[in-house]
């Protein structure tokens, strides 16, 4: 029986958040005020957290479709565990083809893209082959050196010559309104996006401690996101962190030490690879869940697994570019949102009022 410890719980929803997150600026459109933007959203991933904790106390070890046969019946229930499984699917799309060609732009220049992303699909075939265990244990073992990375670049920029805190000030310099605007755009992102560790709870080992590790998980992942938002915009001021692809790549660049410490792209790498395949690996396995689920067979696993490997080539041909990727992403996260706010929420309304009705849930 597959089980994870709260560490490694800890461990996957701190680089689920952390992987892509510190990468990009964030409620840049605010201007220097973005990291207000992303202490809003922390607190309202919070409340959308507590949705999603809720319910492994009401169904511990319990999988996600077993969830939702019981609290809507089996004619609703599997509708949605299809919509979910089609919103996993989409979602490693964005993920797939965002960090390869990131990888590509960064590293592997004079490689074609899709050789990066086959190889890329390998790697999350294989782990999936392996076990969700074999997961959370190498994110176990990966994610402190990611989050130490972090700091040295932290650090180090600090103590560069372009590090000027008074990119910061005035805080509030443009009132509420360019916050709320922004944080009204960007909500959902990354934490939101948790949605998909309503399939993974059941792997939880003390099913007690999911919502304490969770909230401190969040707080972790928070002070790092706030952190790279604050680092980058001292280092490059409010305008370039906006205008540029990937800030924490430019900021890294722009470190000068006395010197002597430079050239620190080797971290970058290192960073957006790791980053980049937990956040990808995490929806992937999402889709297999309930994949599997939705498709009781015995070869459920090859049928997937040779579905897998179209996935290069669509979404090649999906994303001409970075650009439109990123272009594309935040008119369809206008219609995702009732996927990991509303629906959850609908869920937990139901769940409640079954469960003060006939005193209990679980079956």
């Amino acid at each position: 029986m597959v089980r994870i410890s709260n560490i490694q719980l800890f461990m996957l929803v701190v680089v689920f958040i952390v992987g892509s997150t510190t990468l990009f600026a964030l409620g840049i459109g605010a201007g220097r005020d973005a990291w207000i933007v992303m202490l809003l959203e922390a607190l309202a991933g919070a409340v959308v957290l507590w949705v999603y904790t809720q319910f492994p106390k009401w169904f511990p070890h319990q999988t996600f479709a077993h969830m939702l046969k019981v609290i809507l019946g089996k004619k609703l229930g599997i509708p949605l565990l299809a919509l979910y499984c089609f919103y996993f699917y989409n979602q490693v799309y964005y993920n797939f083809y965002e960090f390869g060609a990131l990888i590509k732009l960064t590293t592997l220049e004079l490689t074609p893209i899709l050789v990066i992303l086959y190889i890329f699909i390998f790697a999350m075939i294989y782990m999936v082959y392996l076990g969700f265990e074999v997961i959370a244990r190498t994110c176990e073992i990966l994610l402190p050196y990611l989050l130490f990375f972090l700091l040295i670049i932290f650090i180090l920029a600090s103590l560069s010559e372009g590090f000027d805190m008074t990119e910061m000030l005035p805080i509030l310099g443009e009132g509420f309104k360019p916050i709320f605007e922004e944080w009204r755009v960007s909500v959902g992102f990354p934490y939101g996006e948790m949605v998909v560790f309503l399939t993974f709870w059941h792997y939880v080992d003390k099913h007690e401690h999911i919502r304490k590790v969770t909230f401190w998980a969040l707080g972790v992942s928070t002070f790092f996101v706030v952190l790279s938002l604050i680092v980058m915009i001292s280092m490059l001021g409010p305008e370039l962190t906006g205008k540029t692809e990937i800030p924490l790549l430019e900021t890294i660049l722009a470190i000068k030490v006395a010197e002597i410490i430079t050239n620190l792209d080797s971290l970058a790498v290192f960073i957006i690879f790791i980053g980049g395949f937990y956040k990808t690996i995490l929806h992937f396995v999402g889709f297999y869940l309930t994949f599997t689920w939705l498709v009781k067979s015995s070869k459920v696993k090859w049928l997937f697994f040779v579905i897998s490997m179209f996935y290069p080539i669509i979404s090649y041909y999906r994303f001409p570019g970075l650009d439109i990727q990123r272009w594309i992403g935040p008119g369809d996260a206008t219609y995702i949102v009732p996927i990991f706010s509303c629906l959850p929420i609908f869920l937990l309304i139901i769940g409640y009022l079954k469960r003060k009705r006939k005193g209990t849930l679980t079956m």
